[in-house]
């Protein structure tokens, strides 16, 4: 199940990677805060991160600790194990240039969607006034699956119970007023996406901010992840939100899906 303890987890492990978690969390943190945070004694919080510290995973600076770089190789290794990387790093660029919209490869991770790949436009589209303007996705950020294109595109390729499942653990929280919150009506929309093959988040992660994504299903027939095209609303409306970018999309997973079905059998 989706964030259940496994019953023969390591409580020591459970707590360090629960200080790891705090600490992201907070953006740093002390000692006394993450006792706090984690209600722990100082004395075991201090040593856990000593621990994390010697090993890469900590920096500290006059008493706070910050997640450490070595995460960030760890990262790296587990992206570069992706099958057909490079293929789909290409078709995110070309994407990108095709539709003049930023373009994004997520991938599902305990429930959550994660952006393994980006690829911008070469304008400056994104200023500092809010809404879709101040939105760009990150490499490694976690996004709920509900309330996102990519997201809602692998939901629908999901069975029912891990669709389930996912709801369960995660809930429906709302981003903005248009985020889907009821279980009902999200049920309904993954029909909806199954049956045309593609699915919209129309302002519902962001205000002002709308992407279309299709979900990518790797050479054994599993969906492996999915690519979203997203831009201001202001620009992502009519035919370009109804046709244009959905079939570009759709285009581009297809000839995706070909390239590494040929690319296992070489």
């Amino acid at each position: 199940m989706i964030r259940d303890t496994p019953k023969h987890a390591l409580e020591t492990t459970e707590r360090s990677l629960e200080i790891l978690e705090t600490i992201e969390r907070l953006e740093g943190a002390t000692v006394t805060e993450l006792a706090t945070e984690c209600s722990l004694a100082p004395s075991t919080v201090y040593k856990h991160l000593v621990t994390l510290r010697s090993r890469g995973y900590l920096n500290e600076r006059d008493g706070t600790y910050h997640v450490g770089f070595r995460f960030l190789n760890l990262g790296e290794h587990a992206r570069r194990r992706i099958e057909g990387r490079q293929l789909i790093e290409e078709t995110v660029r070309e994407l990108t240039a095709e539709t003049d919209e930023e373009v994004d490869f997520t991938v599902e991770d305990h429930g959550r969607v994660m952006t393994i790949m980006e690829s911008y436009h070469k304008w400056v589209k994104y200023g500092d006034d809010g809404g879709a303007e101040r939105y760009r996705a990150r490499i490694g950020s976690y996004y709920r699956m509900h309330s996102t294109a990519t997201g809602k595109a692998i939901l629908a390729s999901y069975p029912r119970e891990r669709v389930e499942a996912i709801v369960d653990a995660w809930g429906l929280p709302a981003r903005t007023e248009r985020t889907i919150t009821d279980r009902g009506e999200l049920l309904e929309e993954l029909g909806r996406i199954a049956e045309r093959g593609y699915a919209v988040d129309d302002r519902e992660y962001a205000d002002g901010l709308r992407s279309v994504g299709v979900a990518v299903n790797g050479p054994d027939g599993g969906v492996v992840g999915a690519i979203s095209v997203s831009g201001p609303s202001y620009r992502l409306h009519g035919e370009v939100l109804r046709t244009t970018i959905p079939d570009a999309v759709r285009d581009a997973v297809a000839d995706l899906q070909r390239g590494l079905v040929d690319a296992r059998s070489e």
